[in-house]
């Protein structure tokens, strides 16, 4: 009977053993969340805060952002918010990019930890930035978007359409129609050549019938 209790007392403690193990604690959250806010920063841009001048002006088109490190992902923006939501990722070191390509646009990339409230660490990438997202934080990175053509293409010199170039009037302000040619001259009333051609005919008519009175 004792070792049968003994047993059991050591089954009891392994299974508390794995529960420990394998049950997370309460409210315990071993993951972060990771959200981008692409943002236009455009002729509405007056010099002062992106904040304050920017950050309820969208895009307006969907780009987008990968996260490349402990997790790679590429989500692309919505056009409704702007937002593109990662989700839950690992912690760790993380490098962003994404957005209106770069010879469009530059950036400038503010993130912070919506939990507490402060700033996370960021660098420069080579392109886009690397984020330090901690453990069981809410990372929000605001792109800000700063149109200008960086490509060093020059711009395409429009060429004007030609202007339409009215009919010029003939001299004298007359039509001029252009016909064969009769023999007469300007103004004259001379037949036209066909009037000749019965007479013609005519003559002949009677040379072959006098001809023909002849020869009988």
């Amino acid at each position: 009977m004792k070792q049968i209790m003994v047993r059991l007392a050591a089954v009891a403690a392994l299974m508390a053993a794995f529960a420990v193990v394998l049950v997370p604690q309460a409210g315990a959250t071993p993951v972060a969340e990771f959200t981008v806010h692409h943002r236009l920063c455009g002729d509405n841009y007056q010099g002062g805060s992106e904040w304050d001048e920017c950050h309820d002006v969208l895009v307006g088109t969907s780009f987008d952002f990968t996260i490349d490190g402990p997790m790679t992902m590429t989500v692309a923006t919505d056009v409704a918010t702007g937002n593109a939501e990662f989700g839950e990722v690992q912690d760790g070191t993380y490098h962003l990019y994404g957005g209106i390509p770069g010879e469009f646009s530059n950036q400038t990339i503010y993130c912070s930890d919506q939990n507490t409230g402060n700033a996370v660490d960021v660098s420069e990438g080579p392109i886009g930035v690397y984020v330090e997202v901690p453990l069981q934080s809410s990372v929000v990175c605001d792109v800000y978007e700063f149109p200008e053509d960086l490509s060093g293409n020059p711009d395409p010199t429009p060429t004007p359409a030609p202007k339409p170039q009215p009919t010029p009037t003939p001299t004298g302000g007359k039509g001029v129609t252009n016909l064969p040619n009769t023999g007469a001259g300007d103004g004259g009333a001379s037949l036209p050549a066909y009037w000749l051609i019965l007479p013609a005919l005519t003559a002949l008519g009677f040379g072959l019938v006098a001809r023909k009175r002849i020869v009988r």
